[in-house]
């Protein structure tokens, strides 16, 4: 049995847990379009997830600090069937299932990281993630998640290291010795050297194949078909990737486009990959 945490144990607890509530819910919401909900569980703590699929994922802030997120089948393959299902991928396995669920957790440790760069004023990287199935060992899982859809509810298990709490730790007895802004103000120093970098933009409107004798055949007045529909938005693509879709419009006798969907880290990391692509309905054609 574990002992009480302390009045500030469970203030750097509560802050963890929240980072992971916040990050949990982006990517579910960003990966499965649908709006979730998720807070931290008061309570009786709920039953040990079944079947889990147990997330383990080091982070940059000191030697040690690791977090794990343990989520039942009851949610991974729900989320699982809910993203590819919905972008037309039939029939959905178990592991196309779990694969995806891998994606929403290393989403999710980055928005931790994010969350632990702003409290610590400096850049966190979240790295070597992998699924682990001996879990944190002795280490009771820290808190439990409460995620809902309006329909149904699922718990999340999240436990981390002494290392990675005592990084949380340590911005709140700084915190009232720093300038206002100082925090905010070191933790863009990495993104201030990158924002003059220039990036080319392209606009895809489609595309198809043409044999070399049709090509060859091509004059003025042809005309060559896309593989997209006149109603379909056009992607804006960003070094090889696409970043957003949107509708052509015209701005003082230019071409633009009106963005009308960001495309999700997923889609972003797999928008160069065709079979990726095809189940996921990036680029889809």
């Amino acid at each position: 049995m574990s002992l009480q945490p302390s009045a500030s144990e469970a203030t750097i607890r509560s802050r963890i847990g929240t980072s992971c509530a916040d990050a949990l819910r982006n990517s579910l919401t960003s990966l499965t379009g649908t709006d979730f909900q998720v807070k931290l569980h008061h309570g009786v703590d709920p039953e040990k997830p079944k079947d889990p699929i147990i997330w383990r994922q080091a982070f940059s802030v000191a030697e040690g600090a690791l977090a794990w997120l343990a989520t039942g089948r009851d949610l991974w393959e729900t989320a699982g069937r809910m993203i590819l299902g919905g972008a037309g991928a039939d029939p959905v396995s178990d592991e196309d299932c779990r694969s995806t669920w891998q994606e929403i957790a290393v989403q999710t440790m980055s928005g931790i990281a994010q969350a632990a760069s702003s409290q610590l004023g400096r850049e966190i990287l979240a790295e070597r993630g992998e699924q682990d199935s001996a879990g944190p060992g002795d280490q009771n899982f820290n808190v439990c998640l409460e995620i809902c859809d309006g329909t149904q509810t699922w718990h999340v298990h999240v436990a981390w290291s002494g290392a990675l709490e005592d990084a949380f730790a340590v911005p709140a007895q700084q915190s009232e010795k720093l300038p206002a802004g100082t925090q905010e103000t070191a933790a863009s120093k990495t993104l201030d050297l990158l924002l003059d970098v220039a990036l080319p933009v392209s606009v895809s409107f489609g595309k198809t194949t043409l044999h070399i004798r049709e090509v060859l055949k091509l004059n003025t007045g042809s005309v060559v078909e896309l593989d997209r529909l006149v109603s379909e938005p056009v992607e804006v693509i960003v070094n090889d990737c696409v970043i957003a879709r949107g509708e052509v419009v015209v701005v003082d006798g230019n071409y633009g486009v009106r963005v009308l969907h960001l495309a999700t880290r997923a889609e972003r990391l797999r928008s160069g990959m065709s079979e990726a692509a095809s189940r996921l309905g990036i680029g889809a054609k």
